[in-house]
């Protein structure tokens, strides 16, 4: 922890504090360390309890914030996202995150998406078996960061085709079902050091898939900050100079299945997203196709 993080803690009173927890706690871990992050700084920032914060000091705080469009509307979706559940909960009397008004983030998730054959060659070029399972995975079933380090064999099901479905507790602790190849199962079961696949009654299937340098017996998942690690290095390894997150294997994975021929409701079902309008946003993200390009003229 910085010594501006520690600070930032001393500051915020303990009903404040219990508060930030309640609201966070079932957000994906990395979503909390930020909003967390922003929440305390914002308090700290103003000195003074959540509940004895004025609307002109919220709106002035807001108009202070510095970055780019997307990184001042991440910061003020926070701040709506807090003083809303703060209402609900009955902390506040009135919503001021109301008052507020992100900036609109042009578009770029047509710039995050690698052609079919730049991820497979990213994939191919990891050579580490490790790390290789690690890329492959989160591009074959388009999980998450956060769904990959927290992948347990007993989240793993083989299924009858010789394949397995993955057994995924998603953002806002979410369930879904996702299948994976038996070409895959087979790279995860031959994973040096790890477990073979075992039944929900043997001991040890509550191991992590990916582990840490510093596990024993699978009892530490790899880190977040690691396989971003991974991620860029195998990018950078075979060309890709752009700065490339896990999260963009989640929007390959959706472009290209659905570039394939896939039913938008199992991509939908597949990525766990709550709402079709999401998953529609990647049959528009081709910056170099239109209209024009099925007509004569």
């Amino acid at each position: 922890m910085t010594s501006q993080a520690a600070r930032s803690l001393l500051l915020v009173n303990p009903n404040d504090a219990n508060l930030i927890n309640t609201w966070l706690h079932d957000k994906a871990q990395t979503t909390q360390r930020a909003y967390r992050r922003f929440a305390y700084e914002y308090l700290t920032a103003l000195g003074k309890p959540f509940q004895m914060i004025a609307p002109l000091e919220l709106k002035q705080y807001a108009m202070s914030l510095e970055g780019d469009a997307g990184t001042v509307a991440y910061r003020v979706n926070a701040l709506k996202s807090l003083y809303s559940y703060a209402t609900k909960l009955g902390y506040i009397q009135v919503n001021l995150g109301e008052l507020l008004e992100a900036p609109k983030v042009r578009q770029k998730l047509a710039e995050r998406i690698l052609e079919e054959d730049e991820m497979l060659r990213l994939v191919a070029g990891e050579t580490n078996p490790r790390n290789h399972a690690t890329l492959r995975l989160m591009y074959h079933a388009g999980l998450r960061v956060s769904e990959i380090v927290s992948l347990k064999w007993e989240n793993i099901h083989k299924t009858k085709s010789g394949g397995a479905t993955l057994d995924v507790w998603g953002k806002g602790e979410e369930q879904r079902y996702v299948p994976i190849s038996p070409s895959m199962l087979e790279e995860l079961e031959a994973l040096p050091g790890r477990l073979p696949l075992l039944t929900r009654s043997t001991v040890g299937n509550d191991r992590y898939v990916f582990q840490g340098r510093k596990s024993k017996g699978g009892s530490i998942p790899l880190d977040t900050r690691h396989v971003h690690r991974i991620v860029q290095e195998a990018a950078k390894r075979v060309g890709i100079e752009d700065n490339v997150s896990p999260h963009w294997f989640r929007h390959a994975n959706a472009s290209h299945s659905l570039d394939n021929g896939a039913p938008i409701s199992v991509v939908q079902q597949s990525l766990g997203h709550k709402s079709l309008a999401t998953t529609m946003k990647y049959l528009h993200v081709k910056a170099d196709t239109g209209t024009s390009q099925y007509l004569k003229a």
